[in-house]
């Protein structure tokens, strides 16, 4: 079996709050949520976003959720003893030298990221990541054993919107992220109070990017891909059938984008998906706004969108 951290919506499983469940799950069903309820569950999502899904940080927050504050130090601690932990396993299981390579692209992951600020994650960069090694080649080896252990989320990029994606990506073309948000804060130094007020200034972009690949990666069974043309790009494609649907994903409410216009032009798409913090919508130019809380359910509005016609614009 193949196990991640808990998704946002297993978090909730656990978060002991039946009526905000109840109306998520209804939410799923009617694409439809309460105001209410939207502001609700984009506060779990913040304080998601700093207790990521790991078990055994979330085991312990949630137990002692009700002095917030100790929670939240107590979720911060055993984050850095993991993080300290996966380092003292890299020697153990890779070999001095490796492990010293290995340590340095899963240390170097999160600053990559942050190094984006609000805009896109761009393509991952290979120079300086460890003393001496440079390209691809020399790097492969450790990334590739990261990916296996289930340690970084690898997205390949294609400079095509066509059937099949992965024919228009290159091996040494992809983005990185780290597999959990929680540690990605953690190891980043973001303190859990600027998370949860969203002032965090220009580190939001890549820091929701890196949750909906994580939920992307956790419920779908394809290789997550992103498409980047010229100054153009779409943060996650989705094949379903012969139909590839563009995923963009913004941090805030704002969804006005050049880059999803350019790509419209370019491949009249039949549907669009926007990832926001707006309320869930449909609009009348085939986009559809997606809360971030249900970015692991996009499987299932994809099955209404393609059936239900009352959805069609």
């Amino acid at each position: 079996m193949n196990l991640y951290p808990l998704t946002f919506y297993e978090y909730l499983l656990n978060d002991d709050e039946q009526l905000l469940l109840e109306e998520y799950n209804n939410g799923l069903s009617n694409l439809s949520i309460a105001r209410v309820a939207h502001d609700r569950l984009l506060e779990k999502l913040f304080i998601y976003y700093v207790i990521g899904g790991m078990p055994e940080v979330v085991d312990n927050f949630l137990n002692q959720k009700n002095d917030f504050q100790q929670a939240l130090n107590t979720a911060r601690t055993i984050q850095k003893s993991l993080v300290n932990d996966y380092s003292n396993d890299f020697a153990k299981h890779a070999g001095k030298l490796n492990a010293a390579h290995i340590q340095s692209i899963f240390k170097n992951i999160p600053l990559q990221l942050a190094s984006y600020g609000d805009y896109s994650v761009n393509r991952y960069k290979f120079k300086d990541v460890i003393p001496g090694k440079k390209g691809f080649g020399a790097l492969s080896g450790p990334i590739n054993w990261l990916e296996k252990a289930g340690l970084l989320i690898k997205v390949l990029i294609s400079n095509r919107s066509e059937i099949p994606l992965i024919s228009f990506c290159k091996d040494n073309f992809f983005k990185l992220y780290l597999f959990d948000i929680g540690l990605l804060g953690c190891m980043l130094g973001i303190e859990p109070k600027t998370i949860l007020l969203n002032n965090y200034g220009m580190t939001k972009g890549f820091f929701i990017e890196n949750y909906v690949a994580q939920e992307l990666f956790a419920s779908t069974e394809a290789n997550l891909i992103s498409w980047q043309q010229r100054n153009a790009e779409i943060e996650f494609l989705y094949a379903i059938g012969n139909k590839i649907i563009p995923i963009e994903v913004k941090s805030g409410k704002r969804t006005k984008s050049q880059s999803l216009k350019s790509y419209q032009n370019r491949y009249q798409p039949d549907y669009a998906i926007q990832i926001t913090a707006k309320e869930l919508q449909n609009s009348i130019n085939i986009i559809f706004n997606i809360p971030l809380y249900y970015a692991g359910f996009l499987n299932q509005f994809f099955d209404k969108i393609s059936k239900d016609d009352n959805l069609h614009p």
